[in-house]
């Protein structure tokens, strides 16, 4: 049975060890939390802002909650560069729960900061409907 090493385990390991950036290796899970209330304005290809992913900071993962926003409806999450690299367009017809764990997101480490925005889509939002996000990133 042969043992491998992952990529940044193997730079742990070398004689001198080689430097690995903390949001690779060793860094600290960090939680971004934010919370809207729909006003009923919001409609089809409208952002609602949720945070900002730091240059050098690896996404993770999360979950997100809604209430009922009217039939049709629907959100993603992403950035200014990939408006669903986190969520695909998840329905938020009736009040509900997501898991955001977007195989092609996942790890996402940004050169630049990049905000992070909930996309609107299937027509206007109900009024006083409540969002609430979790995303979990490490950094060093």
């Amino acid at each position: 049975m042969a043992d491998f090493n992952a990529t940044n385990y193997a730079r742990t390991q070398s004689v001198p060890m080689r430097s690995v950036d903390g949001g690779d290796y060793g860094g600290r899970q960090r939680v971004v939390y934010d919370e809207y209330v729909t006003t009923g304005s919001e409609t089809s290809g409208d952002r609602i802002r949720i945070g900002t992913l730091r240059a050098g900071q690896r996404f993770l993962g999360g979950r997100m909650t809604y209430g009922a926003m009217g039939s049709g409806r629907t959100l993603r999450l992403g950035d200014s560069e990939d408006d669903d690299r986190f969520l695909a367009s998840v329905s938020v017809s009736s009040a509900g729960q997501s898991t955001i764990a977007a195989a092609a997101g996942f790890g996402h480490k940004p050169a630049q900061d990049q905000d992070l925005f909930l996309t609107i889509g299937g027509g206007t939002l109900a009024s006083g409907q409540t969002i609430k996000l979790r995303l979990s990133i490490v950094s060093d």
